[in-house]
């Protein structure tokens, strides 16, 4: 467990860089006489015209959300009409981006705004992770269909929350898992479904990194800086100083806001494992050995870690160093820094970003060598919002629908309880707690799994007296 945790062993706590003119990477985006008051029709979103935009409201504008707000104007049938960001920078450049094809969008700093506008059709939220539910569960409540990267949520009582929502809604989710629309992971997981590489007993999935010692540093607590709403950014978690690694891309490794890298880069490892393996079986028990051994600096994630979930017929792990990457500097065959190895009676393939890759037994009745290593991470992308805008217009579930990203965020988050736990736990899959002996690990980590919202906020309507619409 982390020497630097939030938390202590058995205690809860309880007492982008500038924009350049043509950033809409690869799309011929001269400025064209598209109107921003091509609006909806007063008939029902379930038959929106073939032809008709899908108005789009972009809530966090960081790295990731200016990707995907670019990935968005790649198209001619999406057009987003408002954006929003903590941040004034980022909503500057998304107005300078949007504007090279369409008329500028409205500013907010506050995300509510963009939910009460009636002409936004669907809602895209990139976000820091412990702002991924409240903007999607009231999106889907104000009748507007969402697109959230992943994780889904960094709760479970959140995860049961807005699938709760979406199922009753019937409002379209799609996760920002991209990979389920990548071909080549696409027919990896085929494969493993066909047996190719025999019946599996492990799946292993891994993602390293290359920190120095230093890692993020040790800023100082200080004050916010003058246009930045800290207490809205800390919203629903414990009341801390401002602090600039707590901010921005740094987030991920505050298990206030995240989980590290389980619930960063595993949320995307674990979602093709479960795909493959069937995401009808059910987790029966977890556990993690982790600490923070290497990197000095304020983070509160481990920077080592392995967590390993047991199944009825295999066991599953998600590993992660910080400080040292999964290849020798020099050798021949390089690594993207990720990868799923599925293992099984007739073989091993590797699959990642690049590709995959069968390593077969020499008595491999039929388990021949494969590889295809020559994957683009632009087409999963394009092909996660094609079938996003498709089931927008459909109505029917998007690859990574609501069911998906609550299995897959399960597994993430029963994992970052067991380190926080430092233990062995039982998994009841019918109750969706912890449970066993050991019973001061079971109460911290179902405390963990289920933490209570703070600071006024509430998983139910009107969500906080303050909101700003």
């Amino acid at each position: 467990m982390s020497k630097k945790s939030d938390v202590t062993r058995r205690a809860f706590m309880r007492d982008a860089a500038k924009v350049a003119a043509g950033v809409a990477a690869g799309a011929t985006v001269a400025t064209q006489t598209a109107r921003a008051d091509v609006y909806k029709s007063i008939m029902p979103q379930t038959v929106m015209g073939a032809n008709e935009k899908i108005r789009t409201g972009h809530i966090g504008l960081g790295s990731m959300g200016t990707r995907d707000l670019q990935i968005a104007l790649l198209r001619d049938d999406i057009q987003p009409i408002a954006v929003c960001d903590l941040v004034p920078k980022f909503t500057e450049q998304a107005t300078v981006i949007i504007s090279q094809k369409y008329p500028a969008p409205t500013t907010h700093t506050y995300f509510e705004e963009i939910i009460a506008n009636k002409d936004v059709d669907a809602v895209v939220v990139v976000t820091p992770d412990h702002w991924h539910t409240l903007p999607s569960l009231m999106a889907v409540e104000a009748g507007k269909d969402v697109y959230c990267e992943k994780p889904l949520c960094t709760t479970l009582a959140e995860a049961k929350a807005i699938r709760e929502a979406v199922r009753r809604t019937k409002q379209v989710y799609q996760s920002g898992t991209m990979q389920r629309s990548g071909v080549y992971f696409q027919e990896a997981v085929q494969m493993i479904k066909d047996g190719y590489i025999g019946k599996i007993g492990r799946v292993e999935c891994w993602n390293n990194d290359h920190a120095t010692v230093k890692g993020i540093g040790n800023p100082p607590d200080s004050e916010p800086p003058s246009w930045l709403d800290w207490e809205r950014y800390i919203g629903w978690t414990p009341k801390v100083p401002f602090n600039k690694n707590r901010f921005l891309y740094n987030f991920r490794w505050f298990t206030d806001y995240s989980g590290g890298k389980i619930t960063d880069w595993g949320a995307h490892l674990l979602d093709i494992a479960l795909w493959a393996m069937g995401e009808e079986k059910k987790i029966k028990r977890v556990t993690a050995a982790s600490g923070n051994f290497i990197l000095e600096d304020n983070r509160t994630t481990p920077d080592t870690l392995d967590a390993f979930w047991e199944f009825d017929d295999y066991i599953l792990s998600f590993s992660n160093r910080a400080w040292n990457p999964d290849w020798l500097e020099g050798t021949a065959e390089k690594s993207p820094g990720h990868g799923i190895f599925f293992h099984g009676t007739l073989g091993s393939m590797r699959v990642d970003r690049l590709g995959y890759k069968v390593y077969p037994f020499k008595d491999n009745k039929g388990c021949e060598p494969v590889e295809k290593r020559d994957a683009l991470e632009g087409d999963m992308n394009n092909g996660h919002w094609e079938n996003f805008a498709q089931c927008v217009r459909s109505r029917q579930d998007p690859i990574c629908n609501i069911d998906v990203a609550y299995n897959t965020v399960t597994t993430c988050i029963t994992g970052k309880c067991a380190y926080i736990a430092n233990a062995k736990l039982e998994w009841d899959a019918a109750t969706e707690k912890f449970v066993g002996k050991d019973t001061d690990a079971v109460a911290l980590a179902n405390e963990w799994a289920y933490r209570p919202y703070q600071n006024g906020w509430s998983l139910k309507a009107p969500y906080h007296p303050n909101l700003k619409a």
